[in-house]
């Protein structure tokens, strides 16, 4: 099984990169549209909005990736333990 303190680190680090991931989000929404009156986008309140989006977004693209790794360790741990039966 995974350790808490590793999920907690994957969870950190998803939780940063999601919030510079929001930032970049809004600025690049404001250059593309080049209008400087959506500059108020980059608030406390507009990234808080941003961050719930692409929060969730980023862990469901890892459980997506991240189901075929479960089956393949599984049958690596099943394997380990016939051998180490021997």
């Amino acid at each position: 099984m995974i350790s808490l303190s590793l999920l907690k680190k994957q969870i950190l680090a998803l939780s940063v990169f999601s919030i510079l991931l929001s930032i970049a989000a809004i600025i690049h929404g404001i250059f593309l549209d080049l209008e400087l009156a959506q500059i108020k986008r980059l608030t406390f309140e507009g990234l808080v909005l941003t961050l719930l989006v692409v929060f969730p977004s980023i862990l469901f693209l890892e459980w997506v990736f991240d189901i075929n790794n479960k089956k393949k360790f599984d049958e690596i741990d099943k394997r380990i333990k016939k051998l180490s039966k021997r």
